[in-house]
């Protein structure tokens, strides 16, 4: 079994798996180190905005998160803690990417080709096979540039938060920051004290919450240790404020006009200048844009050596940015805040099911998967963390293990079956879209605003419609009359994919 990815998906897939009985697991990581997004993005500031108490696995709570919200060098020691403590480490292969898979109809395997490398000598060539792919290569991974005029012509440094140059001194710089989501949110206030002007480019602003974050005191910490049912508790009253901001944001909009009144007020508390607090003040309706938990953003945009910008960029010069107003504004560093390519789920890698077609020709730029894990035409492929499993409120890792255990669900059938090979049946994989597809109209994400969500066809690969608990129902266990599961042949002469432990091999 194979798994591409080594975040918080893939490390929860080999675990899950494992407790699950599913030894034989392979998990490929790209970089030189597990964690994922969590070790890729290390700007300053950088830290989740979910609770630290519904940020985590479910079977490895940690009573030592030191935040209310945790930080990035915390959640990364999380993540390889987990790994560690259950025994998947070394099933993780760093510096290894998968270029592609291929299905092999005959049989009934995936064909990988992977590039492996380290630092100083050349890339290594290979290659393998799987019964079972399970991508987690998650939504936020590729991060996305823009196309501006000039940028080559830029005599400082330029960079993308989820590539930050440590080597690069900020202090006493000019910096401009182009964005204004939620990466932006986290740097710029960490970065304001130590510059000399930092300017902040926004193309439009979104809602905002109350953070309230605070830190654990040893004490507190003592308490989750010794008395778990603290923790869940404290677990599941985060996870209730979530899905009440859920409902909000698909079926009840109702209960957005609260949200809207607690941010307006947070603005004009923080904010004296009528200007400013146009520019920072949404059109669009709460949660059509993700709604961004901050209690610094709008203090740090008032101090006197930060500048909000709504001018449209028109050019990057030798030593500045020039906007639609003709003013050009000095900079000895650029840092864009601009996000992820989101819509690509498994991008760069390329995956050929069958009648040689590959994942990206199926979707022809809309991807979709029933219950964001199976598309037909694909056996044995399960895209975790898939099409539509985000949400505009909630923890990634509930939908990941919920995902997970959906797999594990899979798995067991095709153990039970004596088989090689399940697959989602077109007929229900549609009917699931079309059921999903007439949820999402309904939502607060299609109400009119420009979002990361929705594509410039008007469609929607990243939003859940519906509940965190909708989901996680849903996926509790397959509906083997939605999937089709090869059972061999009697004379087929071929082994039934299971390992000598009596689960399937990889």
């Amino acid at each position: 079994m194979a798994v591409v990815g080594g975040g918080f998906g893939g490390v929860g897939a080999a675990v899950m798996l494992r407790r699950a009985g599913y030894e034989n697991v392979t998990v490929f990581e790209r970089g030189e180190r597990i964690g994922g997004v969590w070790h890729h993005n290390t700007y300053p500031g950088a830290a989740c905005d979910v609770p630290s108490h519904l940020y985590e696995f479910s079977f490895a709570p940690n009573p030592d998160w030191t935040r209310r919200y945790a930080t990035q060098p915390e959640i990364q020691a999380y993540i390889e803690a987990v790994a560690g403590r259950y025994g998947v480490r070394d099933r993780i292969r760093t510096n290894t990417q998968v270029l592609s898979a291929r299905w092999d109809d005959a049989r009934d395997k995936w064909l990988i080709k992977t590039m492996r490398t380290s630092t100083g000598s050349e890339p290594i060539a290979g290659d393998h096979e799987a019964d079972v792919l399970i991508t987690a290569c998650g939504q936020l991974s590729v991060p996305k540039r823009p196309e501006i005029k000039g940028l080559e012509t830029f005599e400082g440094s330029a960079f993308h938060t989820a590539e930050w140059r440590h080597d690069v001194e900020l202090s006493g710089e000019r910096v401009a920051v182009i964005g204004s989501g939620c990466s932006a949110i986290q740097v710029v206030p960490a970065i304001q004290p130590i510059v000399d002007r930092v300017t902040v480019y926004q193309r439009s602003p979104a809602w905002t919450i109350p953070r309230l974050d605070f830190a654990y005191s040893p004490r507190i910490q003592r308490a989750f240790a010794r008395f778990p049912a603290l923790q869940r508790l404290d677990r599941a009253a985060t996870f209730g404020f979530f899905e009440f901001g859920t409902l909000a944001l698909t079926s009840q909009p109702w209960l957005r006009p609260a949200f809207r009144a607690v941010s307006r007020h947070r603005i004009t508390k923080a904010i004296s200048d009528p200007d400013l607090r146009r520019k920072v003040t949404p059109v669009d309706a709460v949660g059509c844009k993700r709604v961004m938990p901050t209690d610094a953003w709008y203090p740090t945009l008032t101090k006197p050596n930060v500048e909000l910008i709504t001018d449209r960029i028109t050019e990057v010069t030798g030593h500045g940015i020039r906007t639609q107003d003709g003013d050009e504004r000095p900079a000895d560093v650029i840092i864009f805040a601009t996000g992820f390519q989101t819509h690509g789920f498994v991008t760069p890698m390329e995956i050929t099911g069958e009648g040689d077609r590959t994942l990206a020709q199926v979707w022809a730029g809309a991807p979709r998967a029933y219950l964001g894990l199976s598309t037909p035409g694909f056996p044995n492929l399960f895209l975790l963390y898939g099409p539509n499993t985000g949400g505009g409120a909630g923890s990634v890792i509930y939908m990941i293990e919920a995902g997970m255990r959906h797999v594990i669900s899979a798995l067991d059938a095709i153990g039970q079956a004596d088989a090689q090979r399940i697959e989602i049946r077109r007929q229900a994989a549609d009917s699931f879209d079309t059921e999903l597809r007439a949820a999402l109209t309904g939502t607060v994400w299609h109400s009119g605003c420009t979002n990361w969500y929705v594509d410039e066809n008007g469609h929607n690969p990243n939003q859940w419609p519906w509940t965190f608990t909708t989901y996680r129902r849903r996926t509790a266990r397959i509906d083997p009359a939605v999937y089709d599961i090869g059972a061999l042949p009697a004379t087929s002469g071929r082994n039934s994919g299971r390992s000598r432990d009596g689960q399937p091999a990889a």
